[in-house]
């Protein structure tokens, strides 16, 4: 469910209609959404097709490796409503502040963390097509 704090962050909203992509794999973008209504699939491209590495609900998060993980590294996965979604846009700088606020060390976990799972997405769709 999204909280109070979250919406704190929320800059602009957009809608999407059902199987309406939000962003692509490979496509370089640093937006950062929560989702305030719907589901979203997240798909990773593999030489078999696309593969279903996760499917987020309301309060979710997507778009956050990036953010996390700077860098000109292009979106990781592709994101696509299912349903009506509307997405909250959080207000990167605002976002941006509050990260720089945390101390270098426990940035550099973050980091980790986020290229883990950025590592762990790619291993999951090899597995789901062997």
């Amino acid at each position: 469910m999204t909280t109070p704090i979250d919406l704190v962050y929320v800059r602009d909203e957009e809608s999407y209609s059902d199987g309406e992509v939000i962003f692509e794999e490979g496509g370089f973008s640093d937006w950062l959404y929560i989702i305030l209504e719907g589901q979203v699939k997240i798909t990773k491209n593999t030489p078999k097709g696309q593969v279903t590495t996760a499917r987020l609900r309301q309060g979710d998060f997507l778009g956050e490796i990036e953010f996390l993980d700077p860098g000109k590294q292009p979106r990781a996965a592709t994101a696509t409503a299912i349903g009506e979604v509307r997405l909250g846009v959080m207000d990167r700088d605002k976002l941006q502040r509050e990260y720089e606020s945390l101390s270098p060390a426990f940035r550099k976990i973050i980091r980790s963390l986020a290229r883990r799972s950025r590592r762990t997405a790619l291993i999951a769709a090899r597995l789901a097509i062997s």
